[in-house]
């Protein structure tokens, strides 16, 4: 009797190494891994990876199944497995990554060995890669998620959205500030013959100017400032009264460039490199 169950076992243990070595032979090594010169995403380490033997359970082969890593980075293994025995080996190769589809074409369980201070462990494990075949190898099952990866929506951390924020303000306030013109009692008004101005240092605001059709009175308005390196040339003056002063507008173009300006924020003559 003894001996017929000798026999079983030993038949039972013949199987697995069967299935096993069907796994492995189709690849013509031992070892499931890359095939060598095939690159991964993988980074290399310069030690020797750590290898670990595990007692095989059970193998099956898969429909293609797509997995995602939902979160953390699982640790990716090549394994190899025993010629004469249910056991395989795995050796640390990389890490996989999140936003990325794996497929899942093999399932190994294995178990760990018992000691005495620690039960046997089952583990169940897939072979999975990417579509382009170059990331592949072993994989705890626990640490996937069935399905395809999607690709998330960029989000706008909140430094972006302060920045857009006082962007958008600051806008708002030049357009506000163009758009306040104040009004002055026009004291005086004469056209001048043609005649070029230039300025130095900082750009003076120009301004349009709305003059009022029943009394001597002229709204200027902010529409930005002159250019640099250009010479403008006068056409009218006016004066008007500017808190309690007497203060002199120009107006002055430049092809597109057209409006009012203090007059003493310009010098005469046409503008010359040098200055």
């Amino acid at each position: 009797m003894s001996f017929l169950l000798g026999v079983m076992v030993m038949m039972k243990k013949v199987a697995m190494v069967a299935a096993a070595a069907a796994m492995v032979l189709p690849l013509g090594l031992g070892v499931i891994a890359p095939a060598a010169g095939t690159t991964t995403a993988l980074a290399a380490t310069k030690t020797a990876a750590k290898k670990t033997t595990y007692n095989l359970k059970s193998v099956k082969t898969l429909k293609k199944t797509a997995y995602h890593v939902k979160a953390g980075k699982p640790t990716l293994f090549s394994g190899a497995f025993a010629a004469d025995k249910a056991k395989v080996t795995f050796a640390k190769k990389g890490n996989l990554k999140t936003g990325t589809t794996y497929y899942a074409t093999k399932k190994i369980v294995v178990t760990t060995k018992a000691t005495k201070t620690a039960k046997a462990k089952t583990m169940t494990c897939v072979y999975v890669k990417t579509a382009n075949n170059k990331v592949k190898g072993w994989v705890a099952l626990g640490n996937l998620t069935a399905g395809k990866a999607t690709a998330k929506k960029a989000t706008k951390t909140a430094a972006v959205k302060k920045a857009t924020a006082k962007k958008t303000t600051t806008k708002k306030a030049v357009k506000a500030d163009k758009a306040t013109g104040k009004t002055y009692t026009l004291l005086k008004a004469k056209n001048l013959k043609k005649t070029a101005y230039h300025f130095k240092g900082t750009a003076p605001v120009y301004f349009t100017g709305k003059f009022a059709a029943d009394q001597a009175k002229v709204t200027l308005t902010k529409k930005g400032t002159l250019p640099q390196s250009k010479t403008y040339y006068a056409t009218k003056e006016i004066t008007v009264k500017q808190n309690k002063k007497n203060v002199k507008y120009l107006y002055v173009t430049n092809n597109k460039t057209k409006g009012f300006v203090q007059a003493n924020k310009l010098t005469a003559g046409a503008f010359m490199a040098a200055d």
